[in-house]
C-alpha cells in the first residue's frame, strides 16, 4: 500500500512539474519581452574570440538597439540602432555594415528565424540550444537568468569555433544618440557580411 502511494504521488509531482515547464518557443517569446521592455540598460561584456582573444568592454543598451565600445582591443565599436548594425576594427579600418530590419535590431532580432530546445530549466534560469542551418553561427546557447535577461550567449559557427558573451548591468546613463555609428570616411565597408555565403 504504501509502494502505491509513494508511486501515485511521484507520478503526480511529475505530472506538476512538467506542466510548468517550458517550451522554447516560450522561453524566446519571454526573452524577446524583456529584451524589448527592459528599459534602458548599461554595463560590461566580455568573451573569448575562437582564437583564444580576450575582448571587454562596456555597452549600452535600449530595446532593440545596443552599442559595445572595447577597451581590450581597443577601439572597436559594436553599434546597433535597430535597423543597422555596424561592426568597426580600427586596426585593419574595416566596418561591416548588416541590415537588420526596422524595430527588430539587438541580440532578440538576431535570432529571430531560429528554432530552438529547452536544455535546462531550474533555479538559476533557463538555457535554450537555437539552431538556423544557413546563418553565419548556426548554433545557439542562449542562458537566461529567472527574468529572462542573458546571462551568458554562446555563438558557434560554421566552422565549429565559438564566442561566448558574458554580460554584468551596472547603472550607468544611457542616451538615444549613442546607438548611431558615423563610419570613418577613409574606412573600407563591407555590407550585410552576415548574408554571405
Amino acid at each position: 500500500m504504501k509502494i502505491k502511494i509513494i508511486a501515485t504521488t511521484i507520478l503526480i509531482i511529475a505530472q506538476t512539474a512538467s506542466g510548468f515547464a517550458l517550451t522554447a518557443d516560450e522561453v524566446m517569446q519571454k526573452f524577446r519581452g524583456r529584451m524589448y521592455g527592459a528599459g534602458k540598460l548599461s554595463g560590461t561584456i566580455s568573451w573569448e574570440s575562437d582564437r583564444g582573444m580576450p575582448h571587454s568592454g562596456s555597452f549600452k543598451y535600449m530595446p532593440g538597439k545596443i552599442f559595445v565600445k572595447f577597451n581590450n582591443p581597443s577601439g572597436k565599436v559594436i553599434a546597433c540602432n535597430g535597423k543597422k548594425l555596424w561592426i568597426y576594427n580600427p586596426n585593419n579600418n574595416i566596418c561591416g555594415v548588416q541590415d537588420v530590419g526596422g524595430g527588430t535590431g539587438g541580440i532578440a532580432g538576431l535570432l529571430s528565424g531560429y528554432n530552438g530546445i529547452v536544455t535546462g530549466q531550474g533555479a538559476d534560469g533557463y538555457t535554450v540550444k537555437l539552431s538556423k542551418p544557413n546563418a553565419a553561427f548556426p548554433e545557439v546557447i542562449l542562458r537566461l537568468d529567472q527574468s529572462f535577461f542573458p546571462k551568458s550567449i554562446l555563438l558557434k559557427n560554421r566552422n565549429g569555433n565559438q564566442l561566448q558573451f558574458k554580460i554584468a548591468l551596472d547603472s550607468g546613463a544611457v542616451l538615444n544618440s549613442q546607438f548611431e555609428f558615423n563610419v570613418p570616411a577613409n574606412a573600407q565597408v563591407i555590407r550585410n557580411p552576415l548574408q554571405i555565403k
